[in-house]
């Protein structure tokens, strides 16, 4: 799987398309930035080398804040070469919820658990 996707990349790459670079991001941002922050924190816009992301908490906007230099040095890593310059993170819009289907496993009354047919 990491050779697929270091073969995505450098064929993105190649492309110097910034719509192919942000779909790369985005499909990519989970193994990025780990499941538990990709289900509170999604990449929004690539636009020049700065990435606005989209927390869905104030917590949250502050741990990617702390994570910055470590996200970006993973993006650029993972893409192989120097996509991102700059990391913002802002509160997610009202309405735009990030979906939290992957760090459900605290919270018991949230699982959801398959009911079985009748």
């Amino acid at each position: 799987m990491e050779r697929a996707a270091d073969l995505l990349a450098s064929t993105l790459r190649r492309m110097k398309n910034p719509d192919a670079a942000s779909a790369w991001l985005k499909a990519r941002w989970s193994a990025l930035a780990g499941e538990t922050i990709a289900a509170h924190v999604r990449p929004a816009l690539l636009r020049n080398g700065v990435v606005c992301l989209e927390a869905d908490s104030q917590e949250w906007q502050t741990q990617a804040a702390l994570m910055n230099e470590q996200l970006r040095a993973r993006v650029n890593r993972d893409w192989g070469g120097a996509l991102v310059r700059e990391i913002r993170v802002e509160l997610a819009r009202k309405g735009s919820r990030v979906r939290h289907e992957f760090d459900n496993d605290h919270l018991p009354s949230l699982r959801t658990r398959a009911r079985p047919k009748p």
